[in-house]
């Protein structure tokens, strides 16, 4: 059930119809009920609004939740194509060998995290891709440290900086695509709105489809818009690697000098 918040293409649907059936089996309720008089109708439209304040509220407080994750996880391509933007920037300063090696590294590397942008977290592509770039890490840190080693310079501090700032970038992204709304806001969410379908279907004296079918379709709209933000790499929303495809440009044409 819960994995279904994770595909907004199908909870938006499933929601409709779900809760449009759930409407129906509170008119069918009401339609068997015996002796309904004024007092009772009146409790039970009372019962009614309030419920629909209430979902409105909670739907209203989800959408807080949902929109600073996706800003986050914007934000996080960006910062992490500026790092290794600066990576590159400080690598040219590097003496050969280490310079060009370094930097055909570098190139690979940012294949390899526009690969970690495809796909689901748990999927073995994405997985692969993650440990790619951590080998990529470790090989430039093994060409520095022979670098130190064999022809030290003023940069390369600056550029060990650098560097070390790209393996925190991965463990904030996959943080921040770890951040989701909590299950259970998600379970309140559908009781809500599964107790409030029943009872407008209760309340109605007759059966009237478009009053049946408006709550189903807002609760669904709503509730699919807010998986979507929520879900960074299964829904429509997607967070777009503009920065990084522009930086994988950028570094395919650069040309190194020769040696």
């Amino acid at each position: 059930m819960l994995s279904l918040f994770e595909h907004p293409w199908l909870l938006f649907p499933i929601l409709l119809v779900g809760l449009m059936l759930v409407t129906e089996v509170g008119l069918r309720l009401r339609q068997a009920s015996l002796g309904m008089d004024e007092e009772r109708q009146s409790l039970i439209e009372s019962a009614r609004d309030g419920l629909t304040v209430l979902l409105s509220l909670l739907l209203g407080f989800s959408f807080p939740m949902a929109q600073p994750h996706h800003e986050q996880r914007r934000q996080l391509v960006t910062d992490e194509a500026n790092a290794i933007a600066t990576v590159d920037q400080r690598a040219q300063m590097l003496p050969e060998p280490f310079r060009g090696k370094i930097l055909q590294l570098l190139r690979v590397y940012v294949d390899a995290r526009l690969e970690f942008a495809k796909g689901d977290l748990h999927d073995l592509r994405v997985q692969a891709a993650i440990d790619h770039a951590k080998h990529l890490q470790n090989e430039m840190l093994q060409q520095t440290a022979m670098l130190v080693q064999q022809n030290p310079n003023v940069v390369t501090p600056l550029f060990v900086q650098a560097l070390g700032g790209l393996g925190d970038m991965i463990e904030q992204r996959l943080a921040a695509g770890e951040k989701r709304i909590p299950s259970a806001i998600w379970l309140a969410l559908i009781l809500i709105s599964v107790l409030t379908s029943l009872v407008v279907g209760y309340s109605m004296r007759h059966r009237y489809l478009l009053a049946m079918f408006v709550l189903p379709l807002t609760v669904a709209i709503v509730l699919a818009l807010v998986s979507e933000l929520d879900s960074p790499r299964s829904g429509f929303i997607r967070v777009e690697q503009q920065s990084m495809e522009r930086l994988q440009l950028d570094l395919r044409m650069e040309v190194a000098p020769a040696p």
